[in-house]
């Protein structure tokens, strides 16, 4: 009962947005050693872990006929944004090498970080930013999860155009060929 409460969208959002929480403070507020790389890594396994979670809880809604489809679908969009956001203050937080300036200086700019972890997510890697030290691994695990979420969200928009060229979409997941 408590699992089938968690599921929820509501439910997955809070503890999507908590570990999210919890992740950015401890890189924040720790200082800067091994041990806070130790938990900012587990964290960032740990959130990512959710992300997916929350994702494949969301298709399984879709494609199984249960709740709204387009509300199902915002909820999808939502996440991926909070994701991104996520990723964007951690590298705010920490840093990453602007490559476009002479002696390659650390860059805390929030929007550069915010279009570094859009394009790291759909790894496009233009190279005028690049990680150092510990957001090597955030950016390698966030590349990872985006080619799984972009491929799912492809293939998803694909379905629901179909189930929507199909008439109201009721029988969808069920019938596909």
């Amino acid at each position: 009962m408590i699992l089938e409460k968690i599921t929820t969208a509501r439910g997955t959002l809070f503890i999507y947005i908590l570990t999210g929480s919890l992740w950015y403070l401890l890189t924040h507020f720790l200082p800067d050693n091994r041990w806070r790389d130790i938990f900012t890594i587990g964290l960032a396994f740990l959130f990512c872990g959710i992300f997916m979670w929350s994702l494949f809880s969301t298709l399984q809604r879709i494609y199984g006929d249960d709740g709204n489809l387009w509300k199902e679908l915002a909820m999808t969009t939502l996440n991926v944004f909070l994701f991104l956001l996520t990723f964007s203050a951690l590298y705010y937080e920490v840093g990453i090498v602007d490559t476009t300036r002479d002696g390659n200086p650390i860059s805390q700019d929030f929007w550069a970080c915010c279009y570094y972890a859009v394009v790291t997510f759909t790894s496009t890697g233009y190279g005028d930013f690049r990680p150092q030290g510990i957001t090597r691994v955030f950016a390698s695990l966030q590349a990872l999860i985006g080619y799984l979420v972009l491929g799912l969200m492809a293939s998803t928009s694909l379905s629901v155009v179909k189930w929507t060229a199909n008439g109201s979409g009721k029988s969808r997941g069920k019938n596909d060929s």
